[in-house]
């Protein structure tokens, strides 16, 4: 009988050393190769809940609104108590919300009941992003 303990097999140690490589590209902002190495480690492990919500933080961080929400979603299909991602989804939300009413305001009428409660509701989502919270690189390093 050996005394060795078993050994993990090769497959899981490459899947780790590609999460660590994965990792340290992404807290380097090369989002490029970040994004690539998540690939890589889902070509393997479909279902890794935590490569989906960092290709969702690199898909934010890059102005890909929808591809964030999809890959959001797939961690919460995979993980439904990761609070970070509702949250993350909720911000990106909010985000595309801010556009369409941006946009809508410079068209039509805006003294009218329903332009009113366009500019209304766009200066509300303003204000909320603009009130005082934590430095951009705090927000971006909790992405």
């Amino acid at each position: 009988m050996s005394s060795e303990p078993p050994k993990e097999p090769e497959g899981n140690q490459q899947i780790m050393i590609l999460q660590s490589e994965a990792e340290s590209a992404y807290k380097m902002a090369m989002l490029d190769k970040a994004e690539s190495l998540y690939f890589e480690i889902l070509a393997s492990v479909p279902n890794y809940s935590p490569a989906w919500f960092r290709l969702g933080n690199i898909y934010t961080r890059t102005g890909r609104q929808e591809a964030a929400i999809a890959a959001y979603s797939k961690c919460l299909e995979l993980d439904p108590e990761n609070q970070k991602a509702w949250y993350n989804i909720s911000l990106v939300r909010i985000k595309q919300s801010t556009q369409v009413l941006s946009t809508a305001s410079r068209k039509g009428n805006l003294d009218t009941p329903v332009g009113r409660q366009i500019n209304a509701l766009l200066a509300a989502l303003n204000k909320l992003q603009q009130e005082p919270r934590k430095s951009d690189s705090q927000i971006q390093a909790a992405l």
